[in-house]
């Protein structure tokens, strides 16, 4: 597999990973954290905003590997 495939294929596997990851967060929130106090909803979305990151790095870097 080529690089510019891996980097086509890799593109839409992050996408794919983000939407995902929001739809899991969003789920998440309605399922633990509806009432919850304000503190509560700020660490939530700081680490699961970061989060999608660990998904993407491995994504990437299988994409950066050359040929």
């Amino acid at each position: 597999m080529t690089q510019s495939q891996r980097k086509a294929i890799g593109v839409a596997l992050t996408l794919l990973t983000l939407v995902a990851w929001a739809i899991v967060g969003m789920w998440g929130y309605e399922r633990l954290l509806v009432g919850a106090p304000g503190w509560v909803h700020l660490i939530y979305f700081v680490a699961f905003g970061l989060g999608w990151m660990f998904p993407a790095m491995a994504v990437i870097r299988w994409m950066s590997k050359p040929e």
